[in-house]
C-alpha cells in the first residue's frame, strides 16, 4: 500500500507537456470574430496575429484584414509602405493573441501632405519645354 502514495506523488511531480492554445481566424474585419480557441500542434511555438490595413491616417479607411493562429516560427517584422501596412505580433503563452495588434499602422496625414507638397514643388521647379 505504500507504493500507491509514492506513485501518486511521482505522477503529480511530472509536468505534462501541454500544447499551446491560441485564438484563430482567417480574413476577418473585426477582432470579435477572432476569438476561437485552437489547440496548436506540438511543433507550433507561437501564437501569431497579423493585421493588414490600407488607408490615410484617420481620414480615409480602405479596409483591414485580421488573421490569427498557431505557427512554428514568428513571421517577419511589421511592414509599412505608406498607405498599406501589415502588422505582425507573436507571443508564446496560453491565448496570448487576444488583441488585434493595434489594427496595423497607417500613414499620418502629415506625411501624406508633405509628400504631396514635395511633388508639387518638384513640378513647379521643373523647367518648361
Amino acid at each position: 500500500m505504500k507504493v500507491l502514495p509514492v506513485l501518486l506523488a511521482a505522477l503529480l511531480a511530472v509536468d505534462p507537456a501541454c500544447s499551446l492554445v491560441c485564438f484563430s481566424c482567417k480574413d476577418q474585419k473585426s477582432n470579435f470574430y477572432c476569438l476561437k480557441p485552437t489547440v496548436c500542434s506540438d511543433s507550433d511555438n507561437y501564437c501569431v496575429t497579423m493585421s493588414a490595413s490600407a488607408g490615410i491616417g484617420n481620414m480615409v479607411d480602405l479596409g483591414r484584414t485580421l488573421n490569427k493562429g498557431c505557427s512554428p516560427i514568428c513571421p517577419g517584422a511589421s511592414i509599412d509602405l505608406g498607405v498599406v501596412a501589415m502588422g505582425t505580433h507573436c507571443c508564446q503563452s496560453f491565448l496570448c493573441n487576444i488583441s488585434a495588434a493595434g489594427g496595423g499602422p497607417q500613414v499620418s496625414a502629415t506625411v501624406l501632405g508633405l509628400g504631396v507638397l514635395l511633388s508639387l514643388l518638384a513640378a513647379l521647379l521643373r523647367p518648361s519645354l
